[in-house]
């Protein structure tokens, strides 16, 4: 499912992956532990070939968006973000991202990322919910989350095997209602932010 339009934040933009988007850094991102270490495609070589599969499938499916994120002042695919699948009955979705380019970590990217994301479910799809899920000891996913409006609402214990050992899955969602409560707070703290001597 192909988006129609470019989603622009204010250090990055989101846009549909291409095929020549698939580079050799992309597969470079997925195969570096530090990377990888909170994705389930750890568990799977990567190449050239499928991933382009992969980002090829997902453009011609009817329920996900698959987005680039894209460095505004370089141009450079950084890292990407998915909404989907889509349940259309009960107008909910699951997002998911990473950033690649460990040269952007830690700069409110991500964070901006998910924003742009939920803006496009709430407004453009019409959804009621949306949800995502990160391990317990990946504070960065928490953070990011947490910013955006997402709650904790269930863990599944020891869910996810990592060596010799589990982690648990912490599950959130972020309702439409919720979002607009949320948007409204940051504007009026936007609002008295810029009125402060």
């Amino acid at each position: 499912m192909i988006a129609q339009d470019t989603l622009f934040g204010e250090q990055i933009y989101l846009h549909t992956l291409s095929d020549n988007d698939v580079t050799d850094r992309y597969v470079i991102w997925l195969a570096d532990p530090e990377v990888n270490h909170h994705l389930e495609t750890r568990f799977k070589q990567h190449t050239k070939h499928n991933i382009l599969e992969f980002v090829q499938n997902l453009n011609q499916s009817k329920d996900s968006y698959l987005f680039g994120i894209f460095c505004k002042d370089t141009k450079l695919h950084i890292g990407n973000i998915k909404i989907g699948p889509i349940n259309f009955s009960h107008l909910c979705a699951d997002i998911s991202f990473f950033i690649g380019d460990k040269n952007y970590w830690s700069q409110g990217i991500t964070t901006e990322a998910v924003d742009l994301v939920v803006q496009f479910g709430f407004k453009n799809l019409n959804l009621h919910r949306l949800q995502a899920g990160f391990i317990s000891t990946n504070l960065g996913s928490a953070r990011v989350l947490e910013r955006n409006g997402f709650v904790i609402e269930g863990c599944y214990r020891q869910s996810r095997k990592y060596g010799d050992h589990y982690e648990d899955a912490i599950m959130t969602g972020l309702l439409r209602k919720e979002w607009l409560e949320h948007q409204k707070s940051k504007k009026a703290m936007g609002n008295q932010h810029n009125t402060s001597v």
